[in-house]
């Protein structure tokens, strides 16, 4: 009887051992998530199928203080990266539809297909991000919101 229960003391410790690391491994994912979050929009975009508008800000999280870099990159599903004939987006607070500021976006020099922006937030808050793109004749919209914290 002894032997017996050792034996399911044992396995209760293998199981609680394994489920610590799942729940360690869980914590660190959402962790890392939460510091680099998915900013991908996808949109029917006619002839060149589905597209997928990536947003990256840098410095993440925006900050109100300083010009915030926006860095947009549209793919289709082959991973092609497509250059629109004309971008441009507007932003502006949340539960206000009315855009605070616009603009439209430079290539980067390198040739990687990124576009690039920036822009000043004059505030701390959830702010949305709406991006206005066409090429030859067909045109759509997105949009991201972007989340502003204070300077550390």
């Amino acid at each position: 009887m002894s032997n017996a229960k050792r034996i399911r003391l044992d396995w209760i410790f293998y199981i609680l051992m394994a489920l610590g690391l799942i729940a360690l491994l869980v914590w660190s994912t959402m962790g890392e998530i939460a510091r680099n979050p998915s900013r991908d929009a996808i949109v029917d975009f006619g002839p060149y199928g589905l597209v997928t508008v990536r947003l990256q800000t840098d410095p993440y999280p925006a900050r109100p203080t300083g010009t915030v870099s926006l860095n947009f990159m549209l793919m289709n599903s082959n991973r092609v990266t497509i250059e629109p004939d004309s971008f441009s987006f507007e932003y502006g607070r949340e539960g206000s539809d009315q855009p605070v500021g616009s603009g439209t976006v430079q290539p980067m020099p390198d040739g990687s297909g990124m576009l690039m922006a920036g822009v000043r937030f004059p505030s701390v808050g959830t702010w949305w991000l709406r991006v206005n793109f066409a090429k030859d004749g067909y045109q759509d919209e997105v949009q991201f919101t972007i989340e502003v914290r204070p300077a550390q």
